[in-house]
This record gives C-alpha cells, sequence and structure tokens, in this order.
C-alpha cells in the first residue's frame, strides 16, 4: 500500500453528482445555468461506477484527511443509497491513517429521519442553505411548483437537532436583507441558528461587463458587514460563528486565512461534475477551465496540468492600486469572479474593494483586540470578567483532523474549516 503523501496537492473535492439539477428554482442561482454544458443529460445523475473511479483515485492522492464536498444543483436528488455506497467505497479505498470529512451542501427540504441518521452515523458535517426570516427567505427560494420552502427548511433542521447532526447555515445576502443585518442576525442568534455564512450576490447580467440586476452594489455590501460586525462583536465571546469575520480574526492572530477568496492563490480544491468531468473552481465551471475528465485522464495528471496551475497562480496577478493598498494582506483581491464581474482583466481589483476599503478600517481594532485576547498578548483582564475560550495555536503543519478549528468556532477543525471553499448552493 502506497504511502501518504506528505502535502497532497489539493485540501478538497467539490462533488455535483446532480450535475446542476435542482427541487428549487431559487432566482439568483448561479450555478442552474450550468446545466447547458449538458443539453442532452436534463437529468444528470452520476454512476456508481464512476463515483468508485473518483474516490479510488482521489483517496490515493489525499493526505491524511480527504474531504469531501457534496453539492449542486441539490445533491439530495442522487438519494441516500449512493451516499452509502459512496462510504462504502470511501472505506474500500481508505489508507491506514486517512480520517474522511464529509459536507452536504443542501437546500434541506427533504431531510427526514433516515437521512438525519446517516447523516450522524457518518459524521456528515450539513450546510444548510436558509435566508433568514420566511419572508427574505421565500422571496428568493421558491419550489418548482411555486411553492414556498422555509417551512420545510425550517422542519429538517429540527430533524437534524434530534439526531444530533452538526450543520452550518449558509445565507445568501439579496438586496431584500442587505439593508437588514440586524435583523438576519436576531433570527438566527434567536433560532439558536449560531454557525453561519454570508454570501453577497453578485452575478454578471446579460450586457456584458455588468451586474445582473438582482446583484448588490459594494457600497450596500459595505454597510451590511460594518454592521453585522458590529452585532457580532457586541459580546465576548461573540454568540455567534460568522465564518467571514472569524476568518480575518484568524489571520489577525498570526494563522493563514482559511477561507481560498481571501487566501493568495486559487488551486486548493477542484471541482467533479457528474460525469467525471473536472473544473478548476466552483465559480469556473466553463469550457475555458475544463481540465479533463478523470474516467479519461487520470486525476494525478489533471492535478498535475499546467492549465490548473496557471489558473491558481493567475489570482495573485494585482493592479498597482491593489499592490499599494494597506489592506491587500487581508483582501488578497477577492474570488477571481469577483474581479472579472465589470473587467476583462484578471488583475483588477474586486467587484467588493469599495465593501472591503470600508470593513477593514472599521473592524480592525476590534480585531486586533480580540485576536490579543486570544493569543495571550492583552494586560492581565479585570477581576470578574469572563475568560474567553481557549484557542489553539497552529503549527506550520497545521492542525490535526481532530484539533479544535484555529477559526475559534469551537468545533472540531474536520467539521468546520477542513478544506471548506466558499461555497454556493
Amino acid at each position: 500500500m502506497p504511502p501518504l503523501p506528505p502535502q497532497p496537492p489539493i485540501t478538497s473535492v467539490l462533488v455535483k453528482p446532480a450535475g446542476a439539477d435542482c427541487n428549487l428554482k431559487c432566482d439568483y442561482c448561479f450555478y442552474r445555468p450550468k446545466a447547458e454544458l449538458y443539453p442532452d443529460e436534463p437529468r444528470p445523475r452520476m454512476t456508481e461506477a464512476t463515483l468508485e473511479t473518483f474516490i479510488r483515485q482521489y483517496m490515493l492522492l489525499a493526505g491524511q484527511n480527504p474531504s469531501f464536498g457534496w453539492q449542486g444543483g441539490e445533491p439530495g436528488l442522487m438519494g441516500l443509497d449512493f451516499y452509502r455506497a459512496a462510504v462504502g467505497f470511501q472505506k474500500r479505498y481508505g489508507r491506514f491513517g486517512q480520517a474522511v470529512g464529509n459536507g452536504f451542501q443542501t437546500n434541506a427540504t427533504f431531510i427526514d429521519d433516515d437521512w438525519a441518521t446517516f447523516f450522524a452515523a457518518y459524521k456528515f458535517l450539513i450546510g444548510v442553505s436558509l435566508d433568514g426570516p420566511q419572508d427574505l427567505h421565500d422571496r428568493h427560494r421558491m419550489t418548482l411548483g411555486d411553492a414556498p420552502s422555509w417551512q420545510r427548511v425550517m422542519q429538517s433542521l429540527a430533524v437534524l437537532r434530534r439526531h444530533g447532526v452538526e450543520f452550518n447555515i449558509l445565507c445568501m445576502v439579496t438586496p431584500d436583507s442587505v439593508t437588514q443585518p440586524e435583523k438576519l442576525y436576531r433570527f438566527f442568534r434567536d433560532n439558536d441558528l449560531r454557525y453561519l455564512q454570508f454570501i453577497p450576490l453578485i452575478e454578471p447580467g446579460p450586457e456584458p461587463l455588468t451586474p445582473a440586476e438582482y446583484s448588490i452594489t459594494p457600497e450596500q455590501y459595505g454597510e451590511f458587514l460594518c454592521r453585522m460586525f458590529d452585532q457580532w462583536s457586541r459580546e465576548w465571546p461573540p454568540e455567534c460563528y460568522i465564518r467571514e469575520f472569524d476568518d480575518f480574526l484568524t489571520v489577525y492572530a498570526g494563522h493563514p486565512m482559511p477561507s481560498c477568496i481571501h487566501q493568495e492563490e486559487c488551486g486548493s480544491y477542484l471541482v467533479v461534475e457528474h460525469n467525471g468531468d473536472v473544473y478548476a473552481c466552483d465559480f469556473m465551471v466553463t469550457p475555458e477551465w475544463w481540465l479533463g475528465n478523470l474516467t479519461v485522464t487520470p486525476l494525478a495528471e489533471i492535478l498535475a496540468s499546467p492549465k490548473f496551475r496557471a489558473f491558481a497562480r493567475r489570482k495573485s496577478a494585482h493592479p498597482p492600486q491593489c499592490v499599494e493598498c494597506q489592506w491587500l494582506p487581508l483582501c488578497r483581491g477577492g474570488c477571481q469572479k469577483h474581479r472579472l464581474i465589470t473587467s476583462e482583466n484578471i488583475a483588477s481589483p474586486t467587484y467588493f474593494c469599495e465593501a472591503y476599503r470600508r470593513f477593514f478600517p472599521h473592524s480592525r481594532r476590534r480585531l486586533r483586540r480580540m485576536a490579543d485576547e486570544l493569543t495571550g498578548r492583552s494586560k492581565p483582564r479585570p477581576a470578574g470578567r469572563p475568560p474567553s475560550p481557549a484557542r489553539p495555536s497552529v503549527s506550520s503543519d497545521g492542525p490535526a483532523r481532530n484539533d479544535p478549528c484555529p477559526c475559534g468556532s469551537g468545533r472540531k477543525f474536520k467539521h468546520c474549516c477542513l478544506g471548506k471553499p466558499a461555497a454556493g448552493a
């Protein structure tokens, strides 16, 4: 049996076993149009043979902590038996010392006791798409039959809780909610939904180099970040884990940025479509960034391709105004997708540049103070003030899978930031 690679070429894979197919028709979905890549497959489904080939190849390349992110579209359309088979292949092709992590990003409209029992047994981390209170959520997330979905999502959350399944919330920041961060924060806090990720809604429009009309503006997002941060930082420790803020806190504490959007380079993960096609990024599932098909070209060769490395490196190209900006060590130019909303040049500022230029000075002092608390750099605490939660230091090799996550969420690394890029659902 070959040894584990000391430095695996990627940390995770995002798998789209049902392609872009979904039982909802969210009006802002960025992935549904990807169905046009496969016009002869109206109901794409990964075969068991492709599933086995993929898992066998990835487990051979992965290091100690292979991480699978099952996404879509809606991955639940595959049915529970598909994931039972996936876990079986992970066991069959796993090697001594490997510990597998599975994430499952879902609209959560179908989860019942059988699904939850399975998730609990194999410790799947579930990402649930929930855009806040019912009025905000149902405005955009309707079923194919034009029925609201909020009530079904909330029922599924109750099922997950009853079975002890770990889950977090992915919330799209829409034109309706971007002006109401306090309402969102109260809703999630009051419903004991404490692990949150906010995704700003921005998509390219029908006209070249223009945002879609339903996108939020950089000014709106900057205001949202500042006001949401004020809610989050009001208590110590914060009542909620908000990925964006905890990511920056991690950097202030002297550790690497966990999320790919603000890392110096891309290339920490790959996307595998239902038929074995491999793409460079979740937001770049386009013919330009098709890297091959793993049923034809081994995944190891795809990872070694000059095209994949070129994609990863191009994120580090910055215009002069970014090179000279004091916030570059935090921003790193943002996501490649956001640079290409209003420009054809990848070496352009992110669409959300003005948002970050407002948020970073707004949050700097508080994040520094929090980081000092966490790292022990602060002065002795006044009598009667509660101690801060312990946060681990991170070695040059990174935390082990079962260590507390360095982002400070209180969860194990394998159930939190291990190999998690910014996802969409």
